[in-house]
């Protein structure tokens, strides 16, 4: 009888350690379905950590250089260059759309300023497809730059990454004030266009509070984030550059600038060039940017050169000005050599 009174208290010992063994694996089981199971099935990850992201973004009492607003700017948006980037050359001359806006004269106008130049740092506002007009690809193929392309358009941006171009990238417009998400109108394509009239049409895409009546109806619009130049750079790294570009198309392209002149101790932009549109110019041919010498003679077009002025001396006050072919109502009055090797007339 004693050993039966035994073997009946002793037996509840197994359920007590089966319970405790099977709380252990539930317990295991919920660690590496929480921890492991989302990275291996994206599907079933929780969009609470992207919703709490893209609001905290969008938080308008928040400053956008805070620094841990910067760093979280750095971490979801910005791509590092790829680690083999496309060394293959590229010929200015083989473009069919080459002479658009003078393009080809403006890549034989920076091939001659900088040639002669290390290596320097390129940052490009608009970058479309990477290629198709950019400002930056013959400094990089041809004079070994490196830099930072940034561009809206899903399809564009997609195509920029498989050119393998040796910068960082950024899928973010530019826009004056705070971090904010924008509808981005994409104009539809035409099937069976060569790659270079695609590219034109993708270039035609612009944010949807800046297009036509009717061209809602010829495209659509996603939603894509916006942030200030200054918050880009910052979480970019390229508080300093050799050479900015900024061609979106847009009426106040250059009102993007704006931040980053404010703060010239924070922000140091050697040369900057700005693609106006037609009815700016017609308006302001010489356009001013606090802080820049207007560079005339290596200002094409549509496009407008600008040298910092910490980094230009003024060599002489002309008495005679220079009267230039584009536009005769205005005439250059001032010599500068800037960053030591280019002389720049002016009418600043």
């Amino acid at each position: 009888m004693e050993k039966h009174g035994q073997l009946m208290q002793s037996k509840p010992l197994p359920n007590l350690t089966g319970l405790v063994c099977v709380s252990l694996a539930l317990v295991v089981f919920f660690h590496y379905s929480a921890h492991t199971l989302p990275l291996l099935l994206p599907w079933l990850s929780s969009s609470c950590e992207q919703e709490c992201l893209e609001t905290y973004f969008s938080y308008r009492g928040l400053s956008q250089k805070d620094p841990d607003f910067v760093a979280a700017v750095r971490d979801t948006y910005i791509l590092p260059p790829p680690s083999r980037p496309d060394t293959s050359p590229f010929d200015v001359r083989r473009p069919v759309w080459r002479e658009l806006l003078e393009w080809d004269k403006v890549q034989e106008m920076l091939m001659a300023l900088w040639k002669s130049e290390p290596p320097g740092t390129f940052v490009e506002i608009g970058a479309v497809d990477g290629e198709f007009m950019s400002q930056t690809l013959m400094l990089e193929k041809a004079l070994g730059w490196s830099g930072l392309l940034v561009e809206p358009d899903p399809r564009s941006f997609a195509i920029l990454q498989d050119r393998r171009r040796n910068a960082s990238l950024a899928p973010l417009c530019v826009y004056e004030r705070h971090s904010d998400l924008h509808l981005f109108w994409a104009m539809d394509l035409i099937k069976g266009l060569p790659q270079e009239y695609q590219a034109l049409t993708m270039a035609r895409s612009k944010m949807s509070s800046e297009t036509i009546v009717g061209d809602e109806r010829q495209g659509r619009s996603t939603l894509v984030r916006c942030v200030p130049l200054s918050t880009l750079l910052l979480a970019a790294r390229f508080q300093t550059a050799d050479f900015l570009s900024v061609a979106t198309g847009l009426p106040e392209d250059h009102k993007l600038l704006l931040g980053v002149l404010r703060e010239p101790t924070v922000f140091d932009i050697k040369t900057i060039m700005v693609q106006y549109t037609r009815g700016v110019l017609k308006e302001t041919p010489y356009p001013s940017l606090h802080g820049y010498v207007y560079d005339m003679e290596r200002s094409f077009l549509m496009t407008r050169l600008y040298w910092r002025k910490s980094h230009c001396r003024l060599l002489e006050k002309v008495t005679t000005c220079r009267r230039f072919k584009h536009y005769d109502l205005a005439e250059a009055c001032f010599k500068y050599r800037c960053l030591g090797f280019a002389i720049v007339w002016s009418y600043s």
